[in-house]
């Protein structure tokens, strides 16, 4: 979309006008700017009501009217007006089913609707059968499997190599048997209605051996490379690698597609091994190749806060006083008038901070209220960065960003660097993550808010110990289409963990990203820490079989402690007065163990929040969320459609909602907060709970029954050893209670994978397919797992 022109009407007046309003200050140019950028919100408007008239082009919101409009009918389900997210309205009325609507009801009550009504009414993918039933006689009978598991890419990834085994590796780069996947990804929304959906079916021995040549390759749902060049397919031998013995000889290669497993000859000598493969989870979550919000730098990284002029400002109040330059002259006639001569003369450390206020809240206003670009400004200053924002005009926050470039350009020596950004690749053991860190902490102009993008799904074996000073932010991420895996080796018992050392009021966050090995470790007094589809292995480490080879370690570790080295000097190593609070963040995120070791005496406790994350102690018995020497954590809670596995012991529950609690939760300040449309062990200390479980089948029954009803709404999983790399890791089954897989607020089922709607959209479907269905015909569906 191209960016409106804020002087289009400017210019449609005559030239003797603008003549006119030039020579008085552009009063009229300013007035019809104003009156430009609500005229383009009209229009806007009125694209968007147009757009709204059509299926294929409206909203989210309007899509549940045009179903009503052409008649399609939906399955009232339990709360389902509780669900007004667009993600909630995509999933419960698909876009698609509208649209079919008049289609599949022409062809109401014939075989070939049933295949169309699946994909279109649940999204997931379907294959249909029928056969006549016994007797013959006309009765026929509909057989469904449906697959409700994606599949999901990773590409060029480095796979695990076994230390005591000779050319022995796992696809999966954490050692664990993991199944692969038939690939979906390659079906584009937009394919027409008659090319047969893709089935994410998991991929079997003699399916790879007999279907080799769709199943291999460089676009397909498994490939091997060696130095960067795919390997041919008629090198791929599928065989059984359960024992580690393959039947395979000279240049051939086992493949075990059930297990993940890949065996090169004994005597062979190999090279860089790569594998691009597909596995099976139910959701986007922890971090994978899949579209992640990204979101853009906030506007608060550009304007001017405590540290960003050099010497408290008075390097840059001393140009703007006397400077005679034209971008100089022009600056400061912007400037409220006194404003210079009201700055602070005092060479006092507190009459400097006072200048630096006085000047940041000066340029922030101007940084708001105008377009230096519009100025006499020195192109041969500018970078590429800014001249492209100027060709694009930008509105809001993206002239703020402008002019603040446009400033740093001009008075290098005075303005701080507000943000920059390196991008890295894997380079086998190289520190690259660390080169990066340094490159811009180190440069002439050290930014403010540091960003390291990962551009690659590749391995990065370092060690990873990054300061932020005090009033900086530090942000560590995976690119689109990427899933990165931070390796920490094993170094000394003291330093093994990634540390990030914070100042006061610092920034922290990560995106995308997998950590194995070791805990990351975030100390000193930041303000914000924000985990985004990340995953801190729990455990650290996996065998073979799924099983944690550190199950009692934690995988974050949140502390106002410094960490002392020889040979570096970190930010939590100073000396700091005590924090007014950190807010911690956790947002479709996989972690293990949460320890929260803070001051319990002079801060505030930490504000603790998990959204669509699961927090896995590797066992029940264990502590999920807790403090070191198995006391509270100083936190406050909460938690937003999450699973907990393991005991939970913390300060204070502000709220928590349609969550599964894996363990007993045990909180110090129980008048503070409510739980609501949880699971939650009987003996756990709480605040008061509402429409939780199994407190309603409790009351409900009679005393002889209580403690059988407590046990029957128990949560039972699709895995029932919960353990982290399987595909249906913390599935509810389908025989696990109603009152768990419906027990949400909106009739969802309670846990992390809440937002997947499973039950109403199943409802939904075995609704649709028994209204299309031919008279006299019977339906049979299974969901397979």
């Amino acid at each position: 979309m191209m960016t409106p022109d804020p002087d289009r009407l400017y210019r449609l007046l005559p030239g003797i006008i603008r003549v006119r309003d030039a020579e008085q200050g552009h009063a009229l140019r300013d007035l019809l700017r104003v009156l430009g950028e609500q005229a383009d919100l009209l229009e806007a408007d009125i694209r968007s009501m147009y757009a709204n008239l059509f299926i294929e082009t409206c909203q989210d919101w309007v899509v549940p009217y045009l179903g009503d409009l052409v008649g399609y009918r939906r399955l009232p389900v339990p709360g389902e007006d509780g669900a007004s997210g667009a993600e909630d309205l995509r999933l419960l009325i698909p876009r698609r089913a509208v649209a079919d609507t008049l289609r599949l009801r022409r062809r109401k009550g014939t075989r070939s609707v049933l295949d169309d009504v699946a994909a279109s009414v649940a999204g997931w993918p379907a294959a249909i059968s029928d056969e006549i039933g016994p007797g013959g006689g006309g009765a026929h009978e509909l057989k469904v499997d449906l697959w409700r598991l994606p599949s999901w890419p990773l590409t060029r990834v480095r796979p695990f190599l076994l230390p005591q085994r000779t050319n022995c590796f796992t696809l999966s780069v954490l050692g664990n048997d993991a199944p692969l996947y038939e690939r979906t990804d390659s079906q584009e929304s937009g394919d027409p209605p008659d090319i047969e959906p893709l089935i994410p079916r998991p991929i079997d021995t003699a399916f790879l051996r007999d279907r080799a040549e769709a199943l291999y390759g460089p676009d397909q749902s498994l490939c091997l490379f060696e130095n960067g060049v795919p390997i041919p397919a008629e090198r791929i031998k599928a065989q059984d690698l359960s024992g580690w013995r393959p039947e395979v000889f000279g240049e051939d290669i086992a493949v075990d597609p059930v297990r993940g497993r890949v065996m090169f000859p004994e005597r062979r000598q190999i090279g860089r091994i790569t594998a691009s493969y597909h596995y099976g989870f139910a959701t986007a979550l922890g971090g994978g190749e899949y579209r992640r919000p990204q979101a853009p730098p906030p506007v608060s990284a550009f304007l001017f806060g405590p540290g960003h002029l050099n010497e408290a400002g008075r390097v840059l109040s001393g140009i703007l006083a006397t400077g005679d330059g034209a971008f100089t002259v022009y600056l400061r006639s912007l400037l409220t008038p006194g404003a210079l001569a009201e700055l602070p003369k005092d060479e006092q450390p507190a009459q400097q901070l006072k200048q630096d206020a006085t000047l940041d809240a000066e340029l922030n206003r101007i940084l708001q209220a105008e377009n230096l670009s519009e100025g006499p400004v020195e192109a041969d200053r500018l970078d590429e960065e800014t001249l492209r924002l100027i060709n694009a005009a930008p509105l809001g926050s993206g002239r703020i960003r402008l002019n603040r470039l446009i400033l740093e350009a001009h008075y290098p020596d005075a303005i701080r660097r507000a943000f920059a950004i390196v991008h890295v690749v894997a380079k086998g053991r190289q520190p690259v993550i660390m080169e990066a860190v340094r490159s811009l902490q180190d440069s002439p102009r050290p930014p403010i808010c540091m960003v390291v993008v990962l551009a690659d799904s590749g391995l990065y074996v370092e060690p990873v110990t990054v300061d932020v000073p005090a009033h900086h932010t530090f942000s560590l991420r995976a690119a689109d289409g990427c899933r990165p895996t931070i390796v920490l080796p094993g170094r000394r018992a003291d330093i093994d963990d990634m540390i990030i050392a914070c100042g006061e009021n610092s920034r922290v966050e990560m995106n995308g990203i997998m950590v194995a090995s070791h805990p990351v470790r975030i100390t000193g007094h930041p303000s914000e820490i924000l985990l985004r589809h990340c995953t801190l292995v729990p455990g650290w480490e996996l065998d073979s079989a799924c099983w944690p080879r550190n199950g009692e370690e934690p995988s974050l570790i949140l502390t106002d402690l410094p960490v002392l080295e020889e040979d570096t000097k970190l930010a939590s190593a100073q000396e700091h007065p005590a924090s007014a609070g950190t807010c911690v963040e956790l947002d479709h995120t996989i972690t293990g163990t949460i320890i929260v070791q803070r001051d319990e005496v002079d801060a505030e406790p930490l504000s603790l929040l998990l959204r669509c994350s699961t927090v896995d102690a590797t066992d029940t018995q264990l502590r999920a969320i807790t403090a070191p020497n198995e006391r509270r954590a100083h936190a406050l809670l909460t938690v937003d459609a999450s699973t907990v596995i393991g005991s939970t012991w913390t300060h204070a529950v502000e709220l928590a909602q349609n969550s599964t609690f894996l363990g007993e939760i045990k909180v110090a300040r129980r008048q503070i907060g409510c739980i609501r449309y949880c699971y939650v062990p009987p003996d756990s200390r709480t605040p008061r709970r509402h429409a939780c479980q199994p407190d309603l089948v409790i009351d409900a029954a009679a005393p002889p029954d209580k403690d059988t009803e407590a046990d029957r709404v128990k949560p039972v999983f699709m895995d029932p050893e919960l353990r982290y790399g399987r595909p249906n890791y913390c599935r509810l089954a389908d025989d696990c209670a109603d009152e768990l897989r419906q027990g949400a607020d909106d009739g969802s089922e309670m846990g992390v994978f809440h937002s997947l709607f499973e039950s109403q959209r199943r409802m939904n479907l075995e609704a649709a397919l028994e209204d299309y269905l031919p008279l006299g015909w019977t339906i049979d569906v299974t969901y397979q797992t």
